[in-house]
């Protein structure tokens, strides 16, 4: 099972098979010591109303910090937690299909530390690498960014879709440092401190050892954009696979009783139906205005059978500012048994911001 490292855990496949290595040590690393006292402070812990995660500051003048968008999506009230002080923070800039967001800190200390990125492509099998974040169990202030330590498995892992309720990933690194729930957003770094992926998965299950961050050469490019107030692929929805077995559990913190959201995914998944569960619609976006809601299931978008996010993702990466798009789905427990029978099919326009930027959440 594949699990992202923030919020609910969704089940997921397996993705590319690795095999631990002891570490090489190279002449230029630095000492772990030196990594993480040059990195912590720039490591920092992202707060909202639901849940928590991490992330890192990238550029310390404008105090912009990456993170991920399954950390920050759906969230009010952000606010980053750097060393001992709470920072406020708004959302500038969100790509829920690469999974990657941009923060910026209402009020930049003085002393604000970044992390520089480097090259990912020049990562090796066996290179040691380090994680830092702060996993779920703590956090708040006066926590310290905690820090593991393993080797890259696989540092080009392509294309890897590890679950129904998750994006497609391009570009990921698979390495054996250990990445906890709530180290969602945070730095992968080399062995000169610097960042060459962000992390984002870790496993679960049978499978041990295997760990997740997107690609650095990957993600540095899209943050350009995110932190001029790029917001991409974000209809205003949060999604989740129908047929993932993780769902009842992930829609208990909305509210719906996991027995009756595993009756009404059976039933539906026994009757044929494949889509997508919205879990929810934030009010005044395009998801919203076309009245999607909690208990749609989304089982087409734009004439083209919808079996998974990835396949949203698809559709929306290649969709225009300001285009109507045809969606179909059935109801489920949104179904009131009058007016929406349960697994009664509906229809609706989807219209898309005409522009791809915000000047917030």
């Amino acid at each position: 099972m594949k699990v992202r490292c923030s919020g609910p855990v969704l089940a997921a496949a397996v993705l590319a098979l690795g095999t631990a290595a002891l570490p090489p040590a190279y002449a230029d690393d630095m000492d772990p010591r030196e990594i993480y006292e040059k990195a912590a402070p720039a490591t920092v812990l992202v707060a909202g109303e639901g849940g928590s995660g991490s992330g890192f500051v990238y550029d310390a003048e404008k105090g912009l910090v990456a993170t991920n968008a399954h950390v920050v999506e759906g969230q009010a009230s952000l606010k980053v937690v750097v060393g001992e002080s709470t920072q406020p923070a708004r959302l500038v800039g969100i790509d829920p299909c690469e999974d990657l967001a941009v923060l910026q800190l209402t009020s930049v200390p003085p002393d604000l530390k970044a992390l520089e990125f480097g090259k990912s492509k020049d990562v090796q099998t066996a290179d040691t690498v380090t994680v830092l974040g702060y996993p779920a169990s703590i956090g708040g202030v006066g926590q310290k960014a905690v820090y593991t330590a393993g080797s890259v498995q696989n540092p080009e892992v392509a294309d890897a879709e590890p679950s129904t309720s998750l994006p497609r990933y391009p570009a990921l690194i698979q390495h054996s440092a250990a990445v906890n729930a709530g180290n969602s957003g945070g730095p992968l770094l080399n062995g000169q401190g610097q960042v060459v992926g962000i992390n984002t998965l870790g496993s679960g299950g049978d499978v041990q050892g295997q760990f997740f961050s997107i690609s650095g050469d990957h993600a540095r490019p899209l943050l350009d954009g995110l932190a001029e107030g790029v917001r991409k692929n974000d209809p205003g929805w949060i999604l989740a696979g129908l047929d993932d077995p993780g769902l009842p559990t992930y829609l208990e913190q909305y509210g719906v009783d996991p027995a009756a959201a595993e009756k009404a995914q059976k039933q539906l998944v026994d009757s044929g139906v494949t889509g997508v569960f919205v879990v929810n619609a934030r009010s005044n976006t395009p998801a919203a205005k076309a009245k999607l809601g909690l208990g749609d299931v989304v089982t087409a978008v734009k004439d083209t059978k919808v079996e998974s996010v990835g396949g949203i993702c698809d559709i929306l990466q290649s969709a225009s500012p300001g285009e109507v798009l045809p969606v179909q789905g059935v109801y489920s427990i949104n179904a009131d048994g009058k007016e929406m029978k349960f697994g009664a099919e509906w229809a609706t326009d989807l219209t898309l911001d005409k522009a791809s930027t915000t000047t917030g959440q």
